[in-house]
């Protein structure tokens, strides 16, 4: 406890308002147990400001509508790039549901209505300081989304094999396997764990999600590896929207370094806009039929070459086979992105890992399969967010590169 509060005194929380009455009555109130300091969404003053006092958490009075020709969205939109280790709250009308997602998508990990008590607003500081990212240099988690055109073509196993091979090289918890297929999802039987929390529930608790209660809720597989499918057996005909959806990944991304997102649901059109932009890379999935890669074109009609969407997209074949002549080049060079990977056929040993309840980069780790699903990985391999890498450079390192280049030099 002690050394929280020591944290919180070297590095205060700021409210972002230019309603000064309101902004002084939040900071009196807070006073005793957080200080609080009041800052003015001017987007050069608020920059100095952040750089100045370097706080651990920013409250933003969405009151503030617009300023210098920025919402208050672009506000904290600039300051989520800016500075993402420090933790936003949003304050505004829980009964606006736009609000809420609009706060969300510009980086808020918790969401007060205004009128709130301060005893709610310190329960809610409270527990985003447990949250609290000690690393200056940590960053929101990173959103690997996979898709196909069409049901079953392989990016059920994909997604599975892939997040369980991550979440083997890191912490218990920190990965986490979302599955929005559109179909009863198979997270339970894949894993063989039981899996009775889902999407709904975080969406009912989204005011309240933070790391520990959702480790004690959430199916986790041996590996680590967190599991959270869109329904379950216990509540299968929930409608979920959406801005529901944008709004629960929002705020899962700030607690896991790793979000795999079996996104069967990105074959809606009504729901690419609201969730390609959270994704930092997707991934579609297509065989070496001609029918899927006609489907597949379809999904990307809605990204020009030249959009920011676009620069995320990548190809893995699956099922290849080089004796059909329809190449995984080809592939790519008809529907228009690059190429990622290609996935052998494996489909006996994946029909028998399935039967077994081990994904097969597990339970055949030598196999052709397994091999390209860990050179699929490589995407997201970060020494700087990798959990082995020291954050001191050692002392011996200028040396070490200096004899590399000499031994380069005499060859």
């Amino acid at each position: 406890m002690n050394r929280i509060r020591t944290h919180m005194q070297q590095h205060p929380i700021v409210i972002v308002s230019f309603d000064d009455d309101y902004a002084g009555r939040f900071t009196r109130e807070l006073q005793d147990a957080f200080p609080t300091l009041h800052i003015s969404p001017l987007i050069r003053t608020l920059q100095a400001s952040m750089e100045s006092l370097r706080p651990s958490i920013a409250v933003f009075d969405l009151q503030t509508i617009k300023t210098e020709d920025h919402s208050i969205f672009e506000i904290m939109s600039s300051m989520s790039a800016a500075f993402p280790h420090v933790r936003k709250i949003a304050l505004g009308n829980q009964n606006m549901p736009a609000q809420v997602i609009a706060a969300m998508k510009a980086g808020a990990c918790d969401f007060v209505d205004r009128n709130a008590s301060a005893e709610e607003i310190r329960e809610v500081i409270a527990r985003q300081m447990g949250q609290v990212r000690i690393r200056q240099n940590e960053q929101a988690g990173r959103i690997l989304a996979l898709v196909s055109g069409r049901e079953n073509e392989g990016e059920n196993e994909i997604a599975a094999n892939l997040a369980v091979h991550i979440a083997s090289n890191r912490p218990k918890g920190d990965i986490l396997l979302l599955d929005l297929t559109l179909e009863e999802s198979q997270l339970e039987i894949e894993f063989n764990v039981e899996v009775t929390y889902s999407v709904r529930n975080a969406i009912d608790e989204l005011l309240r999600l933070d790391k520990p209660a959702l480790m004690e809720v959430l199916g986790t597989h041996s590996s680590g590896l967190c599991l959270l499918p869109l329904t379950t057996r216990n509540r299968p005909d929930d409608e979920i929207s959406p801005q529901e959806l944008a709004t629960l990944l929002s705020a899962l991304r700030n607690l896991f370094s790793i979000v795999i997102i079996n996104a069967g649901c990105l074959r809606d059109r009504h729901c690419r806009p609201y969730l390609v932009p959270l994704c930092d890379k997707l991934l579609l999935v297509c065989p070496q039929l001609i029918g899927s890669v006609r489907v597949a074109r379809d999904i990307l009609s809605d990204y020009p070459m030249a959009s920011d969407e676009y620069k995320k997209l990548g190809l893995v074949v699956s099922k290849y086979d080089p004796g059909i002549e329809l190449s995984a080049a080809q592939i790519a060079s008809r529907i228009g992105i690059p190429l990622a990977a290609t996935l052998p056929t494996a489909w006996v040993q994946l029909a028998n890992s399935h039967n077994q309840g081990v994904p097969l980069v597990l339970s055949a780790p030598g196999s052709r399969y397994a091999r390209a699903i860990r050179e699929l990985a490589q995407i997201f391999a970060d020494d700087s967010t990798s959990p082995e890498k020291s954050e001191t450079a050692s002392p011996m390192e200028p040396f070490l590169a200096w004899f590399g280049n000499l031994k380069r030099a005499a060859v």
